[in-house]
């Protein structure tokens, strides 16, 4: 590659010098304060929490999870909510002034150009997708579940305070390597926007809703193409080639920080309203005619099986691999990718065959990654924004040393790697490099494989119990169900004994019925009504008990115990159960009856005159 990205047609990008010195930019020092101000505000919105113990939830876009996942709406919910909307009307401002990885990646660059490197653009082809799967498999994803759970897909409850602030985060080694991946390691290999265009979940949405952005940087005829804008641009953007085009800037990689507006020598650039950039035209044909669908098709197939075999990767990580929820968030994407591609023209990409190299090497880098326990001395696993840089930077390795390999020019930056055919220091060190790279992401897949198929082995033993557990009770409800029949049967047979006055018969009948099913209420209350009739009384009285235990409301119940108490000569167990009837019903008469006979045989007329009075109404 030349991975300086030297331009192939030298009138297309011409050199800035030749119209004179590039002037400083006025706008650099104000965006770099406001980055600072906003790392200050970050600090103090810590501070507030470590002071106070509770404070605002994070200001976070990946905060917006605990909505898509569990309808939880929280600050950083709406932070990333305005977030979108501003960018889809005022363009990719916020990513240039506010994000505080292009903070660090910015202080990388420069540095690097203080000591005179200055990285540029790598294009890894396929990888420019990983952003948006990344999005889609963060935000959209979680959406699956609750939709096929039924739990729609509104606001459950809001939560815009919290005590627990670094929940969320990755613990101070983690996050430290995050920053050292994506803020420097990135920017020396990939460009100054490294971390933006391969790995940038948040910078993926924001991609799209700069394209329908009526605010844009554009240009005036006073324009004399010197390129002093495209060699300030720190967004990797071809500022000169895209307003002599489009007379506007339609990259959605353009993060406005300005630097080119403000480079100008002719002051041609400006912001300005007008159409977005999916409807600007192109004002200059472009040299080479649209390919046909035929040659188009192969690309799109491509683009397809990368996004499927993505969300494999991601979705199988988190052990909840659904292949139909992997085709329809690659569906989902493709059809994004298809609606907002971009109008940036991108130069020296890799073959298709490279392609397939690169996309192999970041899947399983970032399948082996992922959630592996890096530092041996911490217990953390690398997050996910780790592990897709480092895949995206093993993938860069694989794909370097395969042109090594293959080619006699091959550069990285400002560095040669293979010169008149002969492999350099630098091109030896890249593969050393990618050799333990290799190592490193061996023993991170053998060790994530691992514990792989132990989770996999123990889901399928809890499977095989469930399965078990089921179908004994569906044996088990199988045999109650004819247990219950053949009580029934019972039940009746004892119904008619009775009706013919074969009591014996009868409570034998109760007696089987009750048990094949020790729950049939019906079979126990007549059973205990056949005890009495046959002066049974205290097997009666058992049984009135036994159905008052599941049934103590039942006033009828009571009364009836209180007739077989009364029966058996315990006055003072008849008197109670028929008051709890009484209590529990105020005029059952079969209760009423039994107190009032009671209050005679004390010679107590009065209630037993209430009694029967009550009884009669």
């Amino acid at each position: 590659m030349s991975a300086r990205c030297k331009p192939q047609d030298p009138a297309e990008a011409p050199d800035p010098l030749s119209h004179g010195p590039i002037r400083a930019s006025r706008v650099s020092r104000w965006r770099a304060a406001v980055l600072i101000a906003i790392h200050v505000a970050i600090a103090l919105h810590v501070a507030h929490w470590a002071w106070k113990g509770s404070t605002l939830t994070p200001l976070e876009p990946s905060e917006s999870i605990e909505l898509t996942a569990k309808g939880v709406l929280n600050a950083g919910a709406i932070f990333f909510g305005l977030a979108i909307l501003s960018t889809a009307l005022f363009g990719r401002f916020f990513c240039g002034w506010a994000c505080h990885l292009v903070a660090i990646q910015d202080a990388c660059r420069w540095l690097l150009e203080k000591v005179g490197l200055r990285p540029r653009a790598v294009n890894l082809g396929i990888l420019g997708l990983v952003p948006l799967v990344v999005f889609v498999y963060m935000f959209l994803a979680p959406l699956l579940p609750r939709l096929e759970q039924g739990l729609g897909l509104g606001v459950a409850h809001t939560e815009f305070t919290t005590e627990g602030f670094w929940e969320t985060f990755p613990g101070l080694e983690m996050a430290l390597l995050t920053f050292v991946v994506g803020g420097f390691w990135m920017v020396w290999f990939l460009g100054a926007k490294g971390f933006c265009t391969y790995a940038c979940p948040y910078g993926a949405v924001f991609g799209i809703a700069d394209q329908v952005a009526p605010l844009r940087i554009r240009v005036t005829d006073a324009c004399e193409g010197c390129g002093h804008c495209t060699a300030v641009c720190t967004s990797n953007v071809r500022v000169h080639q895209e307003v002599r085009d489009w007379k506007a800037v339609v990259d959605p990689g353009c993060m406005k920080c300005l630097d080119c507006v403000s480079v100008c020598p002719k002051d041609a650039l400006y912001v300005g309203w007008g159409a977005p950039a999916l409807a600007t035209a192109r004002v200059r044909p472009a040299k080479a005619v649209l390919d046909g669908v035929a040659k188009r098709l192969p690309r799109v197939l491509l683009t397809a099986a990368f996004l499927l075999a993505s969300f494999l990767v991601l979705l199988s990580r988190q052990g909840t691999l659904e292949l139909r929820w992997a085709a329809e968030l690659a569906g989902l994407s493709l059809v994004l990718a298809l609606i907002f591609p971009g109008k940036a023209e991108r130069r020296g990409g890799p073959s298709a065959g490279e392609e397939l190299v690169l996309a192999g090497a970041f899947l399983g880098a970032l399948y082996a990654l992922r959630g592996y326990q890096l530092l041996p001395w911490e217990e953390e696993r690398v997050p996910l924004l780790l592990a897709l840089g480092l895949a995206v930077l093993f993938a860069l390795s694989v794909h370097l040393c395969g042109r090594i390999l293959r080619r006699s020019e091959v550069a990285l930056q400002a560095w040669d790697l293979v010169r008149g055919g002969k492999t350099t220091g630098a091109g030896r060190a890249v593969v050393a490099l990618a050799l333990g790279f290799l190592a490193l992401v061996a023993t991170a897949g053998r060790s994530q494989w691992s514990e792989g198929r132990e989770q996999r082995d123990a889901r399928a033993a809890r499977a095989q119990q469930a399965s078990e557990e089921q179908a004994a009770a569906q044996a088990a409800a199988q045999v109650a169900s004819q247990a219950r029949e053949r009580a029934r049967a019972e039940y009746d047979r004892g119904v008619r004994a009775a009706q013919s006055g074969a009591l014996e018969e009868a409570s034998k009948a109760f007696e089987a019925a009750l048990a094949l099913d020790p729950s049939f209420d019906a079979a126990r209350d007549n059973l205990a009504g056949m005890y009495c009739a046959m002066g049974r009384f205290q097997q009666g009285i058992f049984h009135y008990r036994a159905s008052l235990q599941r049934h103590p409301e039942d006033a009828d119940l009571h009364a009836l115990l209180g007739q077989a108490c009364a029966q058996a000569g315990d006055l003072g167990g008849a008197e109670t159960a028929w008051l709890t009837a009484i209590r529990l019903a105020p005029n059952h008469r079969g209760a009423r009856l039994g107190l009032a006979i009671l209050c005679e045989d004390r010679g107590d007329s009065v209630g037993a005159a209430a009694h029967r009075a009550a009884a009669g109404r």
